[in-house]
């Protein structure tokens, strides 16, 4: 992934150094033009602009909230399943992870870890974390038993793979009780 970046940049480089000459100041940074270019998440963006005669203030570019959709937990109880939304911040992606159909979890279920694997467009794990089913939070419904659980967490991973990133799959760990109560 890191290959393709700096190909992209050599490309760029190459394409805007044969009309004039530019001046590398940084890592992923550079002058053409009197303009200030970065390379972000694969993308040459402006940061500047020396002709200037005003100081433009640098925005810091404002994440957005992505949607992964569902995954079937219905290998652990039919019908159970999750849902997954992220935000990715300075190298770390937040996310909340919802799980409806196991209310019965604390109840009749063993302890375990639901695994979240998040996958690229080719079906390659670029990722993965484990959250114990102790660590989830228990939403109540109106009858004073467990609705859904929810995790709030967080997973640091570097931009080329959180840009990798296109859905996730869960596994899990968890097991029915027997009648025995282990």
């Amino acid at each position: 992934m890191q290959t393709k970046i700096y190909f992209i940049f050599f490309v760029g480089t190459v394409l805007i150094g044969a009309c004039t000459s530019d001046t590398q100041i940084g890592e992923n940074t550079f002058v053409h033009n009197e303009k200030i270019y970065r390379v972000i998440d694969n993308e040459v963006r402006e940061i500047g602009d020396l002709s200037s005669k005003e100081i433009k203030q640098f925005e810091v570019s404002r994440p957005k909230e992505k949607d992964f959709g569902t995954s079937s937990l219905s290998f652990v109880k039919p019908g159970a399943y999750t849902s997954l939304k992220a935000l990715y911040r300075g190298n770390f992606l937040y996310y909340t992870l919802m799980i409806n159909g196991l209310n019965d979890l604390r109840e009749n279920y063993n302890g375990g870890t639901i695994t979240v694997e998040f996958v690229d467009e080719y079906g390659f794990i670029m990722h993965a974390t484990e959250i114990p089913t102790s660590e989830l939070i228990g939403e109540m419904g109106e009858e004073g038993k467990y609705s859904d659980f929810i995790y709030h967490g967080k997973t640091e991973m570097s931009t080329e793979i959180n840009a990798a990133i296109k859905k996730y799959d869960v596994t899990a760990s968890i097991k029915h009780k027997s009648y025995y109560g282990y």
